[in-house]
Order: structure tokens, then sequence, then C-alpha cells
């Protein structure tokens, strides 16, 4: 990519349900917030585009995952990804849901 060209842009439909899934299937508080950010790397022989999932609860450490894709690749094994990083327990079928919503 090349300064002054436009980049994708975020797919926002994408990324509300990411964190819709990940605070719903994970019982994450209302106490608690979750972002997705779209990264784009210059660097050689970074991908072009990762995302980074962070958890943001008060009183504790951030916890952040980075996937190498845009949010709009977004698969549930990424979700399932997220969460065992996150250290949550996981069962197989936790987000198989998110593959099949459009």
């Amino acid at each position: 990519m090349f300064i002054g060209s436009s980049k994708p842009k975020t797919d926002l439909k994408k990324v509300r349900k990411i964190k819709e899934a990940l605070g719903e299937n994970l019982s994450i508080q209302n106490n608690a917030t979750i972002t997705v950010t779209e990264l784009n790397c210059l660097e050689e022989g970074c991908p072009p585009v990762e995302t980074v999932v962070a958890l943001l609860k008060a009183g504790s450490d951030p916890l952040q995952h980075k996937i190498h894709k845009s949010a709009a690749e977004f698969k549930a094994a990424d979700l399932t990804e997220i969460a065992i990083r996150w250290g949550y327990p996981v069962k197989p079928d936790l987000f198989e849901q998110f593959d099949k919503e459009k």
C-alpha cells in the first residue's frame, strides 16, 4: 500500500457481530469493553491487515489478541482462538452460530 492510497473500509457490521459474539458467549459483563481494531502494516513481510481484539475491564490489565486478517474475514475458529488466548474455557461449538449468521 502506498502513502495516499485508501484502504478498504472496515466492515462495521462484522465488527459489531464480533463484539456481540464474544460478549454474549463469554458472558462478559457490562463493565467491560471489547474493542476490534483493524491495522494496516507497511513493513516488509508483515501481513497487509491484522485485526486486534481487546478486552478492557476496570481494575485488570487489558487482554488482547491479533488475527492476521481483516474483521470481515473472521470465522468462528478465530473467536475461539481469541477466547482461549484470553483464558476463557471454550467448548468446540461455542461460536458455531457466528458462521451461520449473515
